[in-house]
């Protein structure tokens, strides 16, 4: 165990400064490229790679890069980068902090009343909830709110607000369309993943044992069951977090959300293709690195967090790590 997290910690530098030194350098020659292509980014010339990774790090060093960033939905008002990036990590792992604690609730409590007893199995409604919340993807459900929320808008008197914002920053009714939109998909993914291990669970040999010993089925489900499920339900959490990020794009884009998503999507999407004409983000080398190496340092951090988790809660895997680390 021991010999795996120190693996694990010193791989974990050494893959982020290959992300943060690749990221760079993919926008330090695709931009005069790019810029050459499209009238709406000012052309610049590429330079010596070296020249200009060793002033981004000496920049990223002081966590000073002397760069401005417009603040979205708001006309005129540009921030430090530096006070960006806090923003956007906060912003985006706020955001996303919320939906998997409200989507592991929801489904968990979903995926336990999913399954029959007797006999052991899963229920048929489940399929049916299952199918609708992975046929529809968080842009697709952000974009209902939103024509739900100008329907309502036609129907009353002009200059009636929404019920709720539809775009805009904040730890208040700010979050609902946003997060809401990002929980379809994981809810039922992790309802699923509970109900077919549970069922599962119950129809093994030591589970009929307890019964036949006259225990009850809550009895066994809540003491030994559930318990068995821990494992297989954090790894979805950790594919979960890496899908959620990608979606979390969109969805911050869509809502005007300052985060991570956001700020990433002003780097490389290109700006004929946006609303952000002539905006200094595209491509920008320091920009592009600094952003990747967050949003790579979230995904090894949370996969290291959850592998731990999961041998600490089953044998089998702390077994198999010794049979590897022996080979």
């Amino acid at each position: 165990m021991l010999g795996y997290v120190i693996r694990r910690l010193m791989l974990i530098p050494l893959i982020l400064a290959a992300v943060n030194f690749l990221g760079f350098a993919y926008a330090h020659y695709a931009r005069p490229i790019r810029a050459a292509r499209t009238p709406y980014i000012r052309a610049v010339e590429a330079g010596p790679l070296w020249i200009a990774y060793n002033r981004y790090l000496e920049d990223l060093s002081r966590f000073n890069f002397n760069i401005e960033v417009s603040v979205p939905g708001e006309r005129d008002v540009v921030v430090p980068l530096n006070d960006a990036l806090k923003q956007a990590i906060i912003a985006s792992v706020g955001l996303m902090a919320l939906v998997l604690m409200l989507s592991v609730l929801l489904g968990w409590i979903i995926g336990t009343r999913a399954v029959q007893t007797d006999p052991p199995g899963v229920k048929r409604w489940l399929n049916i909830f299952s199918t609708l919340g992975m046929a529809m993807p968080s842009f697709y459900i952000g974009s209902l709110f939103i024509l739900v929320s100008i329907f309502y808008i036609l129907w009353h008197e002009p200059g009636t607000p929404p019920p709720l914002p539809l775009s805009g920053y904040g730890w208040d009714l700010h979050l609902v369309f946003p997060a809401l939109a990002l929980m379809a998909r994981p809810t039922v993914q992790i309802a699923q993943v509970v109900a077919n291990h549970l069922s599962s669970e119950l129809g093994k040999q030591y589970i009929i044992a307890a019964r036949s010993l006259g225990h009850s089925w809550r009895s066994i489900r809540n003491r030994l069951a559930l318990r068995n499920i821990l494992a297989p339900t954090l790894l979805t959490l950790a594919g979960l977090f890496r899908f959620l990020f990608g979606e979390q794009v969109l969805i911050e884009w869509l809502f005007k959300w300052p985060g991570l998503g956001r700020l990433l999507a002003w780097t490389l999407v290109p700006p004929q293709l946006t609303s952000t004409r002539g905006s200094p983000l595209f491509l920008h080398p320091h920009v592009v690195a600094t952003v990747l190496t967050i949003v790579a340092a979230m995904f090894l951090l949370s996969d290291f967090c959850v592998s731990l988790a999961v041998q600490s809660l089953d044998p089998r895997a702390r077994q198999s790590e010794g049979i590897v680390g022996e080979k």
